[in-house]
């Protein structure tokens, strides 16, 4: 009988004390007032700042901040959260926040575009970063898709859309 240094699988997702904090503060600001929103959004900056390494209150966080409307201060927590855990949609949100804000940067959404292409990443991240920055290259690129079957013409209604309107659909 041979013995396995671990005998029962682990738990794929341990959450430590300050997450579950951070995810109750969040549920309850789903149901509160400005001013409870304030002090929710406090408390849950204060539990980030004694955990800075932990990406998944950072991005509670973030997204409490989007939730609320607080676009620049959610720009720079979303810019800190990308630091750490550099993904794609990240960089994405980034771009268009920032677009949002009305500091539009093509180069941004380009970086989403070069680094899809670099990891054969054809998705709709990859679509709404074209959308942004490459009218023609996007054009081109929603043809295949649809011709290769990877996307029902369906799935591309939103970009029927203007640029504006789709910017305030995520961040109204």
């Amino acid at each position: 009988m041979s013995h396995c240094a671990h005998s029962h699988p682990e738990p794929i997702i341990i959450e430590d004390e300050p997450t579950t904090q951070v995810s109750t503060l969040v549920e309850q600001l789903a149901m509160a007032d400005a001013k409870q929103s304030t002090k929710i959004i406090d408390k849950i900056d204060s539990i980030r700042r004694e955990n800075p390494e932990n990406t998944d209150i950072l991005l509670m966080y973030t997204n409490s901040l989007l939730g609320e409307k607080r676009y620049k201060e959610g720009l720079k927590s979303l810019s800190a959260l990308y630091e750490k855990k550099p993904t794609r949609s990240y960089l994405l949100a980034q771009c268009m926040l920032k677009e949002r804000l009305g500091n539009i940067d093509k180069s941004c959404y380009k970086e989403v575009v070069k680094i899809s292409e670099e990891n054969n990443l054809i998705d709709s991240d990859y679509l709404t970063a074209l959308f942004f920055s490459d009218a023609e290259k996007f054009s081109a690129a929603q043809q295949e898709l649809i011709k290769t079957k990877e996307f029902n013409e369906s799935d591309l209604l939103v970009y029927t859309r203007n640029q504006k309107e789709i910017l305030l659909e995520f961040f109204p």
